[in-house]
């Protein structure tokens, strides 16, 4: 009976530990997330936020936003299984370097432009669409 409890201790404190290695992983790939992705964020969500009155825009966005907190978890899942906690550190130090928060502080923009780009060649490519759908 002693080895019993013996070794069920063991593999509970065996499970807590990998439990607290996973949690560690999953922090760090949210907080790559919140600092890579959290303007970006803001920016998609700005139209949305555009199409509420403007007397529930504040109400809405405080309540759009804590729903974050779950797309975060979701997306951290993702990256947990595409890094390992080594590479996550290596990002998240990247990130913190001055060309790092350079790169975080006008990624927005770089999104945005690009977004719009995106929209012109969209348009561009309607004629050409239009050309092959003809039988």
């Amino acid at each position: 009976m002693k080895k019993f409890i013996c070794l069920f201790f063991l593999g509970f404190i065996g499970f807590q530990s990998q439990a607290q290695e996973s949690s560690d992983l999953q922090q760090k790939a949210v907080s790559l997330i919140e600092m890579t992705s959290g303007q970006q964020f803001d920016i998609m969500l700005d139209p949305i936020v555009k199409m509420i009155p403007e007397k529930n825009q504040e109400a809405f966005k405080n309540e759009m936003m804590a729903s974050l907190d779950d797309v975060y978890t979701r997306l951290a899942k993702i990256y947990t299984e595409k890094f390992t906690e080594e590479e996550l550190d290596q990002i998240l130090a990247f990130y913190n370097t001055p060309v790092g928060k350079k790169m975080r502080d006008i990624t927005p923009e770089l999104t945005k432009r690009g977004m719009e780009i995106g929209q012109e060649w969209g348009m561009q490519l309607q004629p050409i669409m239009m050309k092959y759908m003809q039988e």
